[in-house]
């Protein structure tokens, strides 16, 4: 990939620093789907005219936490959401939250919007960022996902970003219910907002 130099006000370390980090915390498997996420995030960070360095960087970092106990992650995610609900959650639920954590703690970022983006990608928000909704599709479309309707979402995050989106917060609910998966709170407001926009568009 072609080289990205990160400000110092987002991250005090470079994406090389990043990628090596990477490659010693997570399986092969998890750093090769990273890597597929980020790949896929710049090619959405073009169509739609985002920053490429932040999309790298939320990209890169949104798993960061994911190969960490559950003791370690809840106890980051609560430093970084300190809502008492997140204990009903679980590592796919905090992973998020504490990588976003360590970006702000270990690697000094400051920007609400990278943070927010890394953090919630998981659950999604009633309002995102075009940056979050970047990762969130991303890490949904990225070329290691196979999976029924997967085709049709790649497709349609290069044509509308919006409609991409709750077409993924539909699918991924539709699966939670099918495995009679417990919905954490941010994730019913998540598909209830988008919900109710996407109607008022007259969309569905």
């Amino acid at each position: 990939m072609k080289m990205i130099t990160y400000q110092t006000n987002w991250l005090t370390i470079s994406r090389d620093e990043l990628i090596e980090r990477l490659r010693i915390k997570l399986s092969p498997k998890r750093f090769k789907h990273v890597l597929g996420v980020e790949a896929t995030g710049m090619m959405l960070a073009k169509r739609y005219h985002e920053s490429v360095e932040k999309v790298s960087i939320v990209c890169l970092m949104h798993d960061y936490a994911k190969e960490m106990p559950d003791a370690q992650l809840l106890e980051l995610a609560l430093a970084y959401y300190p809502k008492e609900n997140l204990r009903l959650a679980n590592g796919a639920i905090w992973h998020g939250f504490a990588a976003a954590q360590i970006c702000r703690q270990e690697f000094a970022c400051q920007d609400d919007e990278i943070l927010q983006a890394i953090a919630f990608h998981t659950t999604g928000q009633p309002d995102m960022s075009q940056l979050a909704k970047i990762l969130y599709l991303a890490d949904y479309i990225e070329p290691g996902r196979q999976f029924e309707g997967v085709d049709r979402i790649r497709k349609k995050a290069f044509e509308n970003l919006d409609q991409a989106c709750y077409d993924k917060i539909r699918m991924s609910f539709s699966h939670l219910m099918d495995q009679s998966a417990v919905i954490y709170p941010l994730q019913l407001e998540a598909y209830n907002a988008w919900t109710q926009r996407i109607k008022k568009e007259g969309v569905i």
